[in-house]
């Protein structure tokens, strides 16, 4: 007996798949209507908010915490940007965030002439707002609210109020420094292209839902000057949890491992070999650890002292000064000052440029070593240097480095180069030492190492201590 019998002109078996595909259909309307459609249905049950910056989401931790932060407190997250590197695993494994890589346009190469930027310019900045119209306007959701990064202002913030206009969504941005005055340090304040970009950056900036500002003075120039409206709230910068001091064992396994690179940089540097010095034990020992002769774990007796700096290589840090102050170092340092081993870490259009003017120096205490690290390698090296320094110094005079609040969730001491607002966050002979030229950096030098040389050891066995730690060498 057949399983299924017609009925007039229709099998049993196609009335079941046409009930079949009418209830997925009809499942798959009803969700587009409960959580895409734009305005209150009452049954909406998640925010969708879309995260904008127009940079690498692998180095945004800003926007990545931003993101990371709505998604826990209960919104879906659109994070718009380019992919360059790994967002890291707390973005790719959430399962309220998505990541909607834009393409990154090509770029005038640094050096050529400014006309040819000119030139360009206008293409790039059409060629990056049709793509984010299209993701923000089309591809995603209909949004509650829009989070831009601003700088880069253009086509960003243009964009951000279209879309917030069209769709319906509360426009909010997150101001890190002022977009017109990054492009003054190459054209001069002067330049009537940099007076179009600050008009536009007004213009386009000056209404929304609320602003964000890294600073007090930011907060005070966009409230008092730029007269922006909507809520204006100051959000300094915080270092995520993965910046902290290492222990001695964490330390060891990271330079056996992932940061074994940096020792082999400086291997191929001149002499190389003979400025990181011997070790105890030559298979298990690394740049900073090593084993004594009951094979447990220990500083390595000859280590350089780490030195480090983070930067994207663009005209708004001087390196040249810490050039200057390595090489000041090398002129005064005694035969017993320990050897300092600099390592230098991003990406920039700038990085060709010193690089070819490290190779050029006579080092002999000193190594420079630059290197362009994974995300989740920063914050261990960080966590495992002895000394950061930072040499930002702020196109807008309004803004702070990341990169400070990183070190100092590190644990780590802080040179920093003096500019306006620097005295938010670093307080001279508290929490930091401030400098201004060369000279001052390089007697910080001295003076920070003297200080590991006599405080770090009493601070490691106190550490060790309270931990109770007799480590023996890991062995894989």
């Amino acid at each position: 007996m057949a399983l299924f019998k017609e009925v007039g002109n229709f099998s049993l078996e196609g009335v079941l798949m046409a009930v079949l595909c009418i209830y997925v259909l009809f499942g798959k309307l009803l969700g587009m209507y409960v959580f895409d459609r734009t305005g209150s249905t009452g049954m909406r049950r998640r925010l969708m908010v879309q995260v904008l910056v127009l940079g690498d989401i692998g180095r945004s931790p800003r926007m990545r915490y931003h993101a990371a932060s709505l998604a826990d407190a209960g919104c879906n997250v659109d994070l718009i940007g380019y992919t360059e590197t790994n967002p890291g695993a707390r973005i790719n494994v959430h399962r309220h965030i998505r990541v909607r890589s834009i393409r990154k346009p090509w770029s005038v190469p640094e050096g050529s002439p400014r006309l040819f930027y000119l030139v360009w310019a206008p293409f790039k900045a059409l060629f990056m707002a049709v793509q984010l119209f299209w993701i923000m306007g089309c591809i995603s959701q209909s949004p509650d609210f829009i989070i831009v990064q601003n700088p880069p202002s253009i086509p960003t913030l243009f964009i951000g109020q279209l879309i917030s206009t069209l769709r319906k969504a509360w426009l909010i941005i997150d101001w890190h420094n002022f977009g017109y005055s990054i492009l003054a340090m190459k054209f001069g304040y002067h330049h009537k292209v940099v007076q179009w970009a600050k008009w536009y950056e007004q213009k386009f900036g000056k209404t929304a839902f609320a602003h964000l500002t890294v600073t007090d003075a930011m907060h005070e120039e966009i409230k008092n000057v730029w007269e922006n409206e909507g809520i204006i709230l100051t959000l300094r910068d915080m270092p995520q949890s993965d910046f902290r001091r290492l222990t001695l064992d964490h330390i060891h396994r990271q330079f056996n491992h992932s940061l074994r690179v940096i020792e082999n940089l400086v291997k191929e540097t001149p002499n190389g070999t003979e400025f990181l010095g011997k070790y105890r034990d030559e298979k298990y020992g690394t740049l900073l650890t090593d084993g004594d002769e009951d094979g447990l774990l220990i500083w390595r007796e000859e280590r350089p002292k780490l030195i480090v700096s983070s930067t994207s290589w663009t005209e708004d840090e001087d390196f040249s000064i810490l050039l200057s102050a390595i090489e000041q170092y090398e002129s005064t340092a005694k035969p017993s000052d320990p050897r300092l081993l600099f390592v230098i870490t991003g990406n920039g259009p700038l990085r060709k440029h010193y690089e070819e003017k490290i190779r050029k120096m006579v080092l002999n205490k000193t190594r420079i070593v630059t290197a362009w690290l994974e995300a989740v390698d920063y914050p261990v090296l960080l966590g495992s240097a002895d000394l950061g320094v930072s040499l930002h110094v702020s196109s807008s005079g309004l803004d702070l480095p990341m990169k400070i609040a990183d070190m100092f969730g590190s644990g780590l001491p802080v040179c920093a180069i003096q500019f306006p607002c620097l005295k938010e966050l670093v307080h001279d002979g508290e929490n930091g030492l401030v400098f201004e030229n060369s000279q001052d950096l390089s007697e910080q030098f001295m003076v920070k190492i003297a200080w590991m040389i006599c405080v770090s050891p009493i601070f490691i066995f106190f550490f060790s201590a309270i931990r109770n730690c007799s480590l023996k060498i890991p062995k894989n």
